[in-house]
């Protein structure tokens, strides 16, 4: 049975779910057949292009793409499906919808994956839930990096600043035209999402302890060689916490939620809000980078690759499946 994984990024929301929606197809791939309908545009794709993964424009158009695979598993990343959707996908034979994010949209899949343990109760009478951190995607790249024994920080010297693949926030530009100390050295990310127009001005604001990066192609190599990153709250959070590098994130929109509540957990280091954030920067002790990056590291464990497969060849078994 083919697995179709939907999922959407651009400039505005983003790409993280795109991201993470390949690192699960590139791990399935190797023991199931496994489709990729990616919604994003042409110079985005160049970062996932594949033969399993087929491009498309719009919405219309990805539903246009999934039906031409009939009792399918289908896997939801959208941040904004509605029922229209899963009402269409059953009519087109879909055998099982899974989703990844909220179904406040009237979205209604058969089991949705809620990849955070923070503390919330979400309650649905028919809806499969399995809820956690352990279901939190990281690549295999970055599993196979994962430091054997972490080691405290003894000074903070290296501050990454990325905020994704978009930075659909414009919190890059802040960044580069606030920092005034000599007290780091900041490496900012410019992502491939990110259009070109502020690529040029970011890389006109020239300061001695900042260097640009377009579009690294190892992200992290970069991860490892900070003492801190300094992001939003997205997928290259999860990727530092697994690595065992101290996360800090400005709260931002729809991540505002998720960056309060990783503080809470004591899994980064909540930097509040922009006009706070940079002063924050530079108050930080070492002791409570440590700290936060000691518990994020064991809780973050880079399993959730592993334990959404399980759960797919469980249904996948099933005899209803297989006639």
């Amino acid at each position: 049975m083919k697995i179709i994984i939907h999922a959407r990024g651009n400039s505005q929301i983003g790409i993280g779910n795109l991201s993470r929606s390949y690192e699960l197809l590139s791990y399935l791939s190797k023991n199931h057949d496994v489709i990729g309908v990616f919604e994003c545009d042409k110079n985005v794709y160049k970062k996932y292009e594949n033969k399993n993964v087929l491009r498309s424009d719009n919405l219309i158009n990805s539903v246009k793409l999934i039906k031409n695979f009939e009792n399918s598993i289908y896997i939801c990343d959208l941040i904004d499906p509605n029922k229209e959707l899963s009402d269409n996908l059953k009519k087109n034979g879909v055998k099982k919808i899974i989703h990844f994010n909220g179904i406040e949209y009237g979205f209604e899949p058969d089991i949705i994956f809620i990849m955070n343990g923070f503390d919330y109760i979400f309650e649905t009478k028919d809806i499969e839930v399995y809820k956690g951190f352990e279901y939190y995607i990281v690549g295999e790249e970055v599993v196979k990096n994962r430091k054997k024994n972490l080691t405290p920080i003894k000074k903070l010297e290296n501050i990454l600043i990325c905020f994704g693949g978009a930075d659909p926030a414009y919190y890059t530009e802040y960044f580069a035209e606030i920092i005034n100390d000599k007290k780091y050295n900041y490496t900012i990310i410019l992502g491939p999402a990110m259009s070109d127009e502020r690529k040029i001005y970011i890389k006109s604001i020239k300061k001695e302890n900042i260097r640009y990066i377009d579009n690294p192609l190892n992200i992290i190599e970069l991860l490892l060689s900070s003492d801190l990153l300094v992001t939003l709250g997205g997928m290259i959070t999860y990727e530092a916490m697994c690595l065992g590098i101290p996360a800090s994130a400005v709260r931002w929109n729809n991540l505002e939620y998720v960056v309060k509540s990783f503080g809470e957990k004591n899994m980064i280091i909540d930097l509040e809000n922009i006009n706070d954030a940079y002063q924050n920067i530079l108050n930080l002790e070492i002791d409570e980078l440590n700290n936060t990056c000691k518990n994020a590291f064991n809780i973050v464990d880079g399993s959730a690759l592993k334990n959404i497969k399980n759960i797919l060849e469980t249904i996948l078994n099933k005899r209803e499946y297989n006639d």
